[in-house]
């Protein structure tokens, strides 16, 4: 092969660098299916570019001729590369189908078919000779047309047309930021579509020269402009009908001067105005009476809050975003504002929060009625109590002593309705805040075997042992002596009454638990002792879902439990409160039919009670 420089040359390989270099930005959005036609578009332009610059360098018949046939692989790959990034970019992608594209395809083979073999057919080129222009100082090959050349040009000029029309359509539909996207792509493709038509004219300044990849040169330029400037890529008319046309919220898109360039019809109906009168034109034009919003927001790119705007028609009420759009070099180049009403959110929060506080007022109300009727309820009760023990006292040893079995009924019966009454009451106390505690420094040791000695009778009934483990060294507790121990009963009565035959252990210790400054965690500056209850008993256990619900006030573990064991609910949730305002809490881990284990941690030193709220 012969080579020698022509300055012809210098445009074609201007070409092919541009698309590498428009390649190199699209590549990393390769997934992207219109990305990857868009791909396939430059791919095509480069190697027929590139191969036209060989061509033209080469100054024999061969080499020419091979390079020829080389450019035809791009030649033949452009058109359809072309029509399909135009359909997904007009949103025409179902047109998308192996069998829309059989035909072009097949008539496309034949022309693959005529340059392979044009050697024996002559069916792509009858004639071809080596000529020289010394005009121009130019090798070239001139040749003549056959049929399956025009086959070929027929087909690539076809589908050159549709997209064409396509994007044309597009631009005609489109905001103005997606048009200067179209006029890109138009302007991209037009220029070596019409250097083509020249030349296969015979109309070119210079017959000779095919200048089709020469206009390619503008073709990158133009492709580039479209993408770093208008975001070719990222925003498309066909995006942007699928999505911004039905969405609900109001979209308002502005330049890097603030002016609004594209608006959906969302926010067309807030302003209440065409599209043609608002492009153009700024937002606080559009918001009479809304200059103090507007201002609030000028300077700020990005936003996430709610606004309310007054128009005449009462509150409205909207959550605002505001979003930047940059280039790829990080240049801001516009904001894209989101309006969504929360008008209906906001009424839904209005009615729950006077729900709320509705029902907050009358719980209030049942638990201050019920902390006042406390003296009237226990009252009569003391009184049947009462006189059911006189009347008990005077039958023993006498003729009527059958029916000591009975008052002993009543009297248990009343002394029943008298603790659930007082659970009653003690619980509306707690949530009406009327309940006080009455700290003192508590012995423990004392009051746990007291506690152990009122046990023994429901012990014995229920066929159960008590352990204790005591630490010898427990000394006082700061707590209300009568909580502390009506909690230590619950919790005991508990374990015996679901426990037959089995063993409840009343564990007691004291743990000197360890701080740490907030800067350094390895240097201890002081320590909070406190003391730890643990009743742990071998009955039926609970479930984990039934321990979620364990505490809440009038649940048991379920309505079978009820039934056999009796109980109201109220002992735990009671319970958890006396701890959480003497500065501790309850705890408790089970398992079906192995037992359960409730811990009580209460704070050792002196303190303020905690509030019960």
């Amino acid at each position: 092969m012969v080579w020698y420089y022509t300055p012809y040359a210098s445009l074609p390989l201007f070409a092919a660098l541009t698309s590498l270099a428009t390649l190199r930005l699209a590549w990393p959005r390769r997934k992207l299916p219109l990305v990857r036609a868009f791909i396939a578009l430059l791919i095509g332009t480069v190697i027929w570019s590139s191969f036209n610059v060989l061509e033209l360098s080469n100054a024999t018949y061969a080499g020419k001729s091979l390079f020829v046939r080389l450019q035809y692989s791009g030649i033949i790959s452009i058109p359809f590369a072309w029509l399909a990034f135009a359909m997904l970019y007009s949103g025409y992608e179902r047109w998308l189908r192996w069998r829309t594209a059989a035909l072009p395809i097949t008539l496309q083979v034949a022309t693959v078919f005529g340059i392979l073999t044009n050697e024996r057919f002559e069916l792509f080129w009858p004639e071809r000779a080596l000529r020289f222009d010394p005009a121009v100082g130019i090798y070239y090959l001139e040749t003549s047309n056959g049929p399956i050349w025009y086959n070929h040009v027929a087909v690539s000029y076809t589908l050159i047309l549709i997209g064409t029309v396509l994007i044309f359509r597009s631009l005609l539909r489109s905001p103005p930021l997606y048009r200067f996207q179209a006029l890109a792509l138009l302007a991209g493709v037009l220029l070596p579509w019409i250097a083509s038509i020249l030349y296969v004219t015979k109309l070119s300044p210079l017959p000779q020269l095919d200048p089709t990849p020469i206009a390619f040169a503008f073709t990158g330029v133009a492709f580039w402009i479209g993408i770093t400037r208008f975001q070719m890529l990222d925003l498309i008319p066909a995006a942007r009908d699928a999505v911004l046309e039905h969405m609900g919220d109001a979209v308002l898109v502005l330049d890097d001067e603030r002016r609004i360039v594209d608006a959906n019809p969302a926010a067309l109906r807030l302003i209440g105005l065409p599209i043609s009168a608002v492009t153009g034109r700024m937002v606080s034009d559009l918001l009479p009476g809304q200059e103090r919003l507007i201002a609030r927001f000028r300077d700020l790119s990005t936003v996430a809050t709610e606004i309310t705007v007054d128009r005449g028609r009462g509150l409205e009420h909207y959550d605002l975003r505001i979003s930047p759009v940059s280039d790829r070099g990080g240049r801001v180049t516009g904001r894209v504002i989101v309006l969504r009403d929360i008008g209906a959110q906001k009424r839904f929060e209005a009615e729950l929060q006077q729900a709320k506080a509705d029902a907050e007022a009358a719980s209030r109300a049942k638990s201050a009625f019920l902390a006042n009727m406390s003296h009237e309820l226990r009252t009569p009760l003391n009184a049947i109590i009462g006189y059911s023990e006189m009347v008990e006292e005077e039958l023993v040893g006498s003729e009527r002593a059958d029916l000591l079995p009975d008052l002993r009924k009543i009297t248990g019966s009343g002394r029943h309705l008298l603790a659930l009454i007082s659970d009653l009451l003690d619980l509306s106390k707690i949530e009406a805040g009327k309940m006080e505690l009455e700290l003192g420094w508590v012995e423990l040791l004392p009051l746990l075997h007291e506690v152990a000695a009122t046990m023994e009778p429901l012990l014995h009934q229920r066929g159960n042992r008590l352990e204790l483990r005591l630490d010898p060294d427990l000394g006082a507790l700061h707590a209300d002596q009568t909580r502390l121990r009506q909690v230590l009963l619950n919790l005991l009565s508990n374990a015996v009454k679901f426990t037959e035959d089995g063993t409840v252990t009343l564990r007691v210790r004291r743990d000197n638990g360890r701080r740490t400054t907030d800067d350094n965690p390895d240097v201890v500056n002081r320590r909070r002792s406190s003391i730890v209850f643990e009743v742990c008993d071998t009955g039926i256990g609970i479930s984990e879902e039934q321990l979620e619900r364990l505490f809440q006030p009038f649940t048991q573990a379920d309505a079978s439990t009820t039934r056999r064991y009796g109980g109201t609910g109220l002992g735990l949730a009671i319970s958890r409160h006396f701890c959480r305002m003497m500065g501790g809490d309850i705890l408790a881990t089970s398992a079906l039919g192995q037992g359960s284990t409730f811990t009580v941690r209460l704070p050792a030193g002196e303190g303020e009670a905690v509030s019960q709220a």
